[in-house]
Parts: structure tokens; C-alpha cells; sequence
């Protein structure tokens, strides 16, 4: 059978061609929309730099996360809002911003530098030396960094003075100790060389009691052997003491039970005032589902002690969406708050948890969150997952538990 090479080829090049039409399409719409995304987290940057050139440091930090939100690849924005952080004095938010800036751009002179500071805002000297000496790798003629660099030489060198001079005080009290109880030992041994009698007191005598008494030396000629144990013996208590013991454990609890009773009867005769406020409070509005992160750390600060409303906010969340709000935000105290209201209030009105565990799984750093958990708040998780097992296929449930890392 003869075959035509030449059509064969023609065709071959013709659908492959095809393939790269589409191929780049889909591409080129990819690109569009990290473009745009990224085109939104720079005008939110912007305005983050107008709120920082009048010192609204709060309002600013909620403008860089709310551009971390739209595109989290950019340096800039994690140490802009590190520098807000280090004007609110929160350095270790601060610290966290600085190390992810430095994870996307080694060579970023001004994350090293507010890193820096944060550490010696906190006392970390010899950590932020480093950062000081890779800012001079980079800039060597910086002055900003030869002046810290100094600033932190000093500091170290007065740490270690510090605790020298800590050292030779704690020998010197341990020296003047020694000298004074060996002094009071002399002045109560020698007293015109008559030695102090010990005056015993008049214990009680029991049959089978040895009665110990005490001898006085001084601290040098004490010995220095390890004390011996003492060998602990059953003793027969009387009939009549524990008859007695039984009947004041008695009394006792007549005279509690009485008390309460009388509790009672008085909190039946005197009826409860009712609190008028309760009875007209009114349930405040639950709000819409949030666009970002930022909207819902807000209504949840809003409605955070009333523990039925967090339940129908977080009711109305479909639990799937929560990675595309919360993206790289999340911190602890909500990550526990979740946890809490889906085993509270979830689990005990019958309501499928399932999505919602999905959803938090897919968070990227829910390592790192379930690390900073309390052994308390670690069981909560491990409860949750036992009771969605029931519900889900076993490879589900064993990229949940891989997930969580419980």
C-alpha cells in the first residue's frame, strides 16, 4: 500500500498550528486577567502611599492588604504595609511582611532594612545585624546602614557588659552570703566560749515515737551526704477517732445542705426583676456575604459577641468560597473563631460542615495556623474531622486529615 507523505505532513503542520492558536488565546486570557488584577492591587497602592504621606497608618494598612488581596506577587506592597506595622508599633506583623517581600525579591534593599528595625525594636540585635550586613552586600556606600551597623554594635557590646556585670554580682552575693552565715554561725557557737543550749520543747510521748532533736552547726561543717528515706508505716487509727471524724464530716454537710435551702427559698420568695433591656433588645441585621477579606474581618468584629448571628454569617458563606476571600489573610483569631462556631453551632443543629472543612483545607498557609492552635483548639479540629468521616469518601477524608496535619 502506497501512502502520500507529502499530504500527511500538510495536515500534521495544519493541526498543530491550530493548537497553537488556541493555546495562545487561552493564554493571552490568562494574561489579561493577571494584568488586571494587577493593574487593581496598584491603584489600591496608591492610594496606600496618600494615606501614608498623612500618616493614617491604620486606613493605609487596610488599603496594601486590600492590594495583597488583588495580586499577592509583589513586593512592594507586603513592605509598604510593613512600614505602617513599624509606625503601629506591631513589629512582629511587621517582621512577617518583610520576610514575605524578601521570599519574592532577594535583592530588596528596604524589606532588609525595615526588617532590621523591627528586630531592634524588639531587642533582637544580633538578627538584625545580619539584615544590616546584607544591605551593605547590596548598597555598600549606604549611610543609613553604616550608622545602624554601629547603633548594633553598641547594643550587643552593652548586652555583653551587662552580663558580666550580672555574673561577678551574683558571685559577690554569693560570697558575702557565705561570710555572713559564717559570721552568725561563730556568734551563735562562742559566746564567752559557751556554747547555746537548745531548749526543748515538751512534745507529747507516744508509744513507739522516737523524739528527734535538732543540733546546730555551722554551714561549713554541716555534712553534705544526700538525705536517707524514710520508710513509711501503716498505723491503726481508734474506732472512736474515725467515729468522730464521721460525725463532723456529717454536720458539715447538714449545715451545707441547710444553707442551700435556704438559698432557695429565698430566691422563690424574692422573684427574679426582669431586665427590661432584654426583652426589647433588638437582633441586629446580618450582614451580606463578603467581597474580601477585609469586609469580613469587619463584620465579624461587628457581630462577635453574639455567637447565633456568627453562625446564620457564616451560615449564608458557601464554605468553598472561603480560600477565594481569605487568599493569604487569614490570621489565628478568626481561623479559632470558624472552628469554633462550626463545632458549637453547626454540628449541633444538624448543618453539613463538609464544604466549609474542604474550603479551609485549601487555605495556603493553614500549616502555619494550625501550629500557633492551643492542644484545646487542636481537638476541636480532630472532633470536626471525626465527624464529617461518616459523610465523605476515605481518600476525602484522608486529604483532610493530610491537609490540617492532625
Amino acid at each position: 500500500m502506497y501512502y502520500n507523505d507529502d499530504a500527511c505532513n500538510e495536515l500534521d503542520t495544519q493541526n498543530e498550528l491550530k493548537k497553537n492558536d488556541n493555546y495562545g488565546s487561552s493564554v493571552d486570557c490568562l494574561n489579561n486577567k493577571l494584568q488586571s488584577k494587577q493593574s487593581e492591587g496598584l491603584y489600591e497602592k496608591k492610594l496606600g502611599n496618600v494615606l501614608v504621606q498623612k500618616q493614617k497608618w491604620a486606613e493605609a494598612i487596610l488599603r496594601y492588604t486590600r492590594a495583597i488581596e488583588y495580586y499577592d506577587k509583589d513586593p512592594i506592597f507586603y513592605a509598604n504595609r510593613a512600614l505602617c506595622y513599624l509606625k503601629t508599633n506591631e513589629f512582629k506583623l511587621a517582621i512577617i511582611d518583610c520576610t514575605s517581600s524578601l521570599e519574592l525579591d532577594r535583592s530588596y534593599v528596604k524589606a532588609y532594612q525595615r526588617r532590621s528595625a523591627a528586630y531592634m525594636a524588639l531587642g533582637m540585635y544580633n538578627e538584625a545585624k545580619k539584615d544590616i550586613k546584607d544591605v551593605l552586600k547590596l548598597e555598600p556606600n549606604n549611610k543609613q546602614a553604616k550608622a545602624d551597623m554601629e547603633v548594633v554594635y553598641n547594643k550587643i557590646k552593652q548586652g555583653e557588659i551587662q552580663k558580666m556585670s550580672d555574673i561577678k554580682c551574683q558571685k559577690t552575693n554569693t560570697t558575702n552570703n557565705l561570710q555572713s552565715q559564717m559570721i552568725s554561725s561563730k556568734m551563735l557557737c562562742k559566746e564567752d566560749d559557751k556554747p547555746i543550749q537548745m531548749v526543748i520543747p515538751d512534745w507529747p510521748q507516744r508509744v513507739g515515737c522516737k523524739q528527734i532533736t535538732s543540733i546546730q552547726k555551722p554551714p561549713h561543717l554541716r555534712s553534705k551526704k544526700p538525705f536517707s528515706t524514710l520508710k513509711i508505716k501503716d498505723v491503726q487509727v481508734d474506732q472512736e477517732e474515725l467515729n468522730n471524724i464521721h460525725l463532723l464530716q456529717t454536720t458539715l454537710k447538714e449545715v451545707c445542705e441547710k444553707k442551700n435551702k435556704d438559698q432557695s427559698i429565698n430566691k422563690e420568695i424574692i422573684p427574679m426583676k426582669k431586665n427590661s433591656a432584654q426583652t426589647i433588645k433588638k437582633q441586629a441585621a446580618i450582614p451580606p456575604v463578603p467581597l474580601t477579606y477585609v469586609q469580613l474581618k469587619q463584620d465579624w468584629a461587628l457581630i462577635k459577641d453574639d455567637q447565633k448571628l456568627l453562625f446564620e454569617y457564616l451560615k449564608q458563606i458557601p464554605g468553598k468560597r472561603i480560600p477565594s476571600i481569605v487568599r493569604n489573610s487569614m490570621d489565628n483569631d478568626l481561623f479559632v473563631d470558624i472552628l469554633r462556631i462550626l463545632l458549637a453551632e453547626f454540628v449541633k443543629n444538624g448543618c453539613d460542615i463538609t464544604d466549609y472543612l474542604i474550603g479551609i483545607s485549601e487555605l495556603p498557609r493553614l500549616q502555619m495556623l494550625v501550629m500557633f492552635c492551643s492542644s484545646h483548639e487542636v481537638s476541636c479540629i480532630k472532633e470536626l474531622l471525626n465527624h464529617v468521616s461518616k459523610s465523605v469518601s476515605e481518600n476525602a477524608f484522608k486529604n483532610l486529615k493530610e491537609s490540617f496535619g492532625v
